[in-house]
């Protein structure tokens, strides 16, 4: 499933440890699944939505258009079918029959124009997801059109997130509580907010055999320790882990999954014209920074040999992605100065990073020891966490570790790469790039793949970024809960979870 955004989010920098509290399901006669969420909650109005792992705090209540399976193939939802013009430029939706919101509001092809145009109109990453969309129409009570700036393969998968959740017409804009159509409604009685949030079965509900549980509890545990202690002693179903975690909840009798969900980790530079450090508006410094890490090293160290070394923004699976390109750059200290030293920087140069350690100790050593040892003076700036996330995205650092994730290439396209694009803060333009941009959007098969294919070779040579791996996830939940990870997405979306028995 989509998630762009990416990496994604607050939740990456939010080190704020909330209380565990309640029981997790004790077993058949308790169809509670209690989860935990390493960020809290975004509004709810969908305008203003994240697409990271916040989208499970929407998953219960807002329902999607269409259903992505495990392999992120889209399937009929609240859309029963689907077809494209000749040109893929217009999306024709047939919506499903005697849906309602929990309003009472029926669900019909004007709710789900004003939904769309009102999610667009925002500015969040669920916003930017449906940016290609230039109009919809409700052509009658169970149709809908939606036309498109240019083709697009990146439309059908947004309509299975949280950019195709659909919300009752008459609580569209800055909702108290969320009002959707959607297996579960919010109980506001036993929901705190920023804390815990309890979601009950809504009764009527068309799919309800698709989610097993009557009543589903979402706690805020940014904390990866105390996640981990809360799922060890059974006050939760289901947890991210940590990667040093694993062994320890396999060996407690608990179920453990690892996948890919198409992140990709590293040093990423977002100061490419050297506005803030004007040694990164240099190709040569930037290529000497994706000399500068020892991948292997990183990767057996921080990630528990858990992924391979890359030098690229698209995952494996994803079109455009090129193999060859892996051998671009290599671990080489002595190269690297020596590249420093012929763009007039023999000495190194001095940067400022936001100061990461709480979460992710291993990644920041590698970070800044790899950077000092090629002559760099790190800096690091430790703001309160809630600044962190902010600061980044206003453009305060010219380069931070992070994490940038989404279902296709084209997705971080548009989330890095494009002039306006979410997590391209200083605004960096190249010509060059944008011209491939513009032919991959108005392309389709085999040109549009060959042309990602193109820019991605681009991006790597200018050395934009310095990626290291395609991150491994790890999710943990108790004996009595199975759950099935998603291409694309950091958490398993809550349909995925259910019952060993």
């Amino acid at each position: 499933m989509r998630k762009t955004a990416a990496f994604i989010g607050a939740g990456f920098l939010t080190v704020t440890t909330a209380a565990c509290g309640g029981t997790a399901s004790t077993g058949a006669a308790d169809k509670t699944l209690t989860i935990s969420e390493s960020v809290t909650a975004t509004p709810w109005d969908l305008a203003k939505a994240s697409m990271g792992p916040e989208a499970q705090y929407y998953q219960p209540v807002y329902d999607t258009l269409v259903r992505l399976n495990t392999k992120n193939q889209p399937t009929p939802n609240l859309a029963t079918s689907w077809s494209y013009d000749k040109a893929e430029t217009t999306l024709t939706l047939k919506l499903r029959s005697g849906v309602k919101f929990t309003d009472g509001t029926g669900l019909d092809a004007q709710a789900v124009k004003q939904n769309l145009l009102h999610t667009k109109s925002g500015t969040g990453t669920a916003a930017g997801e449906i940016q290609d969309i230039s109009g919809v129409d409700a052509t009658d009570a169970r149709t809908v059109v939606i036309k498109l700036s240019h083709p697009t393969a990146a439309l059908l998968p947004a309509l299975g997130q949280v950019s195709g959740m659909i919300a009752s017409p008459k609580s569209l804009t800055n909702p108290k509580a969320p009002v959707g159509s959607g297996p579960y409604q919010l109980d506001t009685s036993a929901t705190t907010a920023g804390q815990t949030y309890t979601y009950t079965r809504t009764s009527g509900y068309w799919n309800a055999k698709a989610f097993p549980y009557d009543k589903i509890v979402i706690k805020y545990l940014a904390d990866p320790t105390a996640r981990t202690n809360a799922l060890l002693t059974g006050q939760l179903d289901g947890a991210s882990l940590s990667l040093s975690k694993v062994k320890t909840v396999k060996d407690r009798g608990l179920n453990v999954i690892t996948y890919q969900p198409g992140d990709i980790e590293g040093l990423f530079i977002w100061d490419r014209a050297g506005k803030i450090v004007p040694a990164l508006g240099k190709l040569k410094v930037r290529q000497a920074l994706n000399y500068a890490f020892d991948k292997q090293a990183i990767i057996k160290t921080a990630k528990t040999g858990l992924g391979e070394p890359t030098t690229q923004l698209f995952a494996p699976w994803e079109d455009g992605y090129d193999a060859s390109l892996n051998s671009t750059y290599s671990y080489d200290p002595a190269k690297a100065k020596k590249l420093l030293a012929e763009a007039g920087y023999p000495n190194g140069f001095s940067v400022t990073l936001p100061d990461l350690s709480g979460l992710f100790p291993q990644e920041q050593e590698a970070l800044t020891q790899s950077l000092k040892n090629i002559g760099i003076k790190v800096k690091l700036d430790n703001l309160p966490s809630d600044q962190i996330f902010s600061s980044m995205l206003s453009g305060k650092y010219a380069l931070t570790y992070f994490k940038l994730g989404a279902p296709t290439s084209w997705d971080k396209v548009q989330l890095e790469l494009t002039k306006n694009a979410t997590w391209n803060p200083l605004k960096y333009d190249d010509p060059k790039a944008d011209a491939l941009i513009t032919q991959i959007s108005k392309a389709s098969g085999t040109e549009r793949t060959a042309l990602l294919k193109k820019l991605n070779t681009y991006v790597v040579n200018q050395a934009w970024d310095a990626p290291w791996t395609p991150t491994v996830n790890a999710y943990g939940t108790a004996k009595d809960v199975k759950v099935t990870p998603q291409p694309g997405i950091n958490f398993p979306p809550i349909y995925n979870f259910a019952p060993t028995k």
